[in-house]
């Protein structure tokens, strides 16, 4: 496949910048879990359901997004929905109420799955032919967006800062993010006059393709897998290593900073390495080195292989989910809005089920609750592995 041009690359910069802020948002809350949770008077276990709660109103939003789509540009619904979010997130700074606390959270998740469904189907239509390649990029921001999260949330917690702070800086990405998706957007319509919206494909058409609905099925179930892996890593880790492993701030910090930093250069590498190896092949790779890294991560009692195994962990996780969304939007063309809506609702449905799951678990053994997500990574091999080879029926889809 011929190489886009950097321009192409940019073009698409707007939904980059909504990916990484999204992210920075998502992930805040985790390294600080324990502080959030004793300013409201609730267990961390219990001050976790915000990520259940944020992931739930994406499931919404997601879904939200087809219906609205119909009815409006959705230019401004996007645009809406950042300028609505801005003052939930002033009002989470200001609440003392925990009840109005998971609300707004929920509200901003709903609003968020609207931005983020827009970006993704945006990337999927814009102008760089290697799909897999501009995803895995665009996913890389979202890493750095969880990089940067947990080093300025324990960060402003050390300097004795109230934490609450955290979601002012979240407020000033939102209208970054505003900015350059409104200017994408006053130059696009110039340049090609594109205020008229497409055709949505209803789910009747959409369903009429035994192999294609299989396959979906086979995607649908990777991702369920691998988003309930990596949120229990990614919102859980931080206190495991706190109460389990007796880490300090900062050491269990560094661990979700290791992970995200292992993504951040797998999603970088595997933008480039797509235009050498089939999706299929990328995912089979990165499912055994998620295996791998989960081992050093969680069973050695010693600090410096738990580090390594955060680094291993993040470079499988890497490219899983992008890849899962760039090769359904290649094979399902323009039926994606609705394979891509079934595919996120799969996918924040399980996000926001682990933190449930991990509470459950975790009044058991807070060892067996880190230990889930090897069993859920070895669970999604070997539906990797299923879909490779069932998807060599797919002889008119062939990518």
């Amino acid at each position: 496949m011929k190489r886009s041009t950097i321009k192409n690359y940019l073009i698409e910069s707007p939904y980059f910048i909504s990916l990484f802020t999204f992210n920075f948002y998502l992930m805040l809350a985790s390294p600080i879990l324990i502080d959030i949770s004793n300013y409201f008077k609730v267990s961390p276990e219990n001050m976790n359901l915000i990520t259940s709660l944020v992931l739930i109103g994406q499931v919404i939003g997601t879904i939200a997004f087809i219906f609205l789509k119909r009815k409006f540009n959705v230019v401004n619904v996007v645009i809406g929905s950042y300028l609505i979010l801005i003052p939930i997130l002033i009002g989470l700074i200001m609440t003392t109420s925990l009840f109005l606390f998971y609300f707004l959270y929920f509200s901003s998740g709903f609003l968020i799955g609207i931005v983020l469904m827009d970006a993704n189907i945006g990337m999927i239509e814009g102008k760089v032919k290697n799909k897999d390649s501009v995803v895995n990029l665009g996913y890389s921001f979202f890493a750095i967006g969880a990089v940067v999260s947990p080093l300025f949330a324990s960060s402003l917690v050390d300097r004795q800062i109230n934490w609450k702070f955290i979601y002012l800086a979240v407020a000033g990405l939102v209208m970054i993010s505003l900015v350059s998706y409104i200017f994408k957007n006053k130059v696009k319509k110039v340049n090609q006059g594109l205020s008229k919206e497409k055709e949505i494909t209803s789910i009747r058409e959409l369903l009429k393709n035994k192999n294609r609905n299989i396959y979906l099925i086979f995607t649908g179930i990777l991702m369920f897998l691998a988003m309930m892996s990596l949120v229990t890593v990614f919102s859980w880790s931080p206190t495991f290593f706190r109460i389990e492993r007796l880490f300090d701030l900062y050491s269990a910090s560094l661990i979700v900073f290791l992970l995200w930093i292992g993504i951040l250069i797998g999603r970088l590498l595997i933008s480039f390495l797509s235009y050498k190896f089939k999706a299929g092949n990328l995912l089979v790779g990165l499912s055994i080195i998620s295996i791998g890294g989960l081992v050093l991560l969680i069973f050695p009692p010693i600090q410096i292989i738990n580090f390594i195994g955060a680094v291993i962990t993040g470079l499988g996780f890497s490219g899983i989910i992008p890849l899962l969304v760039s090769s359904t939007g290649v094979i399902f063309g323009s039926e994606k809005d609705i394979a891509f809506t079934i595919l996120f609702v799969l996918q924040f449905i399980s996000g926001g089920l682990a933190p449930f799951i991990i509470r459950f678990v975790a009044k058991y053994s807070f060892f067996v609750s880190m230990l889930m997500t090897i069993i859920f990574i070895a669970m999604l091999a070997i539906f990797v592995i299923i879909r490779k080879y069932y998807r060599k029926n797919i002889k008119k889809y062939d990518f």
